[in-house]
């Protein structure tokens, strides 16, 4: 019987061991079957790269299945030269002015829906420069054929300062420093708060005799140059009209001096003949007119 036993327990089949698999070798045959997968997944479907000004473009699936019909088969990035698209009929909101000649990633991107930023207006797109200070209004100054304001002048004739002569023709920033950032106020209206640098290197020099204010007492908006100096204490005509303020006024210092003739013209009357042998007198008007020396 004991006997019996012991054959039967060597009958017995025993389960096998589990067969050990190295880890490391499990994870190489991840990662070589992922790697294949998505080298098939490539060559089916290539991945569609962005562009590289306006970024992803909006998905297509809505678009038609055939991609001739848009894109050239050479470059993605390219529509064929005879594609054409009746933005109108099609969407029922018409591009005019420079929308028409805009690239389609400019409002069709990856910004979301475009209707969603098309209800805000102009400034669904147009970041407002001017930082809401100037109204939400922006075709009251802008339309949709260049950026450039329109009517600027006739709004700022409603300011403190109406637009004139030169002032027309400049640009905003020369004015008003914070134009570029959207901010148009406090701006100065007395001229020498912007003519600073003119005046600093005027002829003649304005800031040792003091003309540091005042600027439209000889000067116009017309220009800087040809400024006009109401002279009637002494009338600038005949041979004294033209003549350089420094021809007067020795070192462009414009103080006090005398307006008789001699005082002006000594080295004249001492070089003219016989003027200091004869003792001739010193009232040159006598003899000698404005228009000219020679009498």
């Amino acid at each position: 019987m004991t006997a019996m036993r012991s054959a039967n327990k060597r009958s017995v089949r025993q389960p096998s061991a589990p067969i050990q698999t190295s880890r490391p070798l499990l994870i190489l045959l991840t990662v070589v079957t992922l790697a294949g997968c998505v080298g098939v997944a490539t060559q089916l479907t290539p991945r569609h790269r962005w562009n590289e000004k306006w970024g992803p473009m909006v998905p297509h699936h809505t678009f038609p299945g055939d991609c001739s019909t848009c894109h050239i088969s050479a470059d993605w990035q390219e529509l064929r030269e005879d594609f054409t698209f009746d933005h109108a009929e099609e969407t029922g909101y018409a591009l005019t002015g420079a929308h028409d000649g805009a690239a389609c990633l400019r409002c069709h991107n990856d910004r979301g829906p475009v209707q969603g930023y098309v209800e805000r207006g102009c400034g669904g797109c147009h970041v407002d420069p001017h930082k809401s200070t100037l109204g939400i209004d922006c075709e009251r100054c802008h339309n949709e054929v260049h950026w450039e304001p329109i009517g600027a002048i006739a709004d700022h004739a409603n300011t403190r300062f109406p637009l004139i002569a030169s002032h027309a023709l400049t640009t905003c920033e020369s004015c008003h420093q914070r134009a570029t950032v959207g901010d148009y106020r406090g701006a100065p209206v007395e001229c020498h708060l912007c003519h600073q640098t003119e005046a600093s290197q005027a002829s003649p020099n304005h800031v040792i005799n003091g003309w540091v204010t005042g600027c439209e007492d000889c000067h116009t908006p017309a220009a800087w140059a040809g400024a006009q100096i109401n002279h009637d204490f002494f009338p600038l005509v005949g041979g004294h009209a033209g003549l350089a303020c420094g021809q007067c006024h020795p070192n462009e210092q414009f103080v006090a001096i005398p307006n008789d003739c001699f005082s002006c013209h000594q080295n004249d009357y001492t070089a003219a003949p016989n003027h200091v042998a004869l003792n001739f007198p010193t009232t040159c008007e006598l003899c000698h007119n404005i228009n000219a020396w020679t009498p």
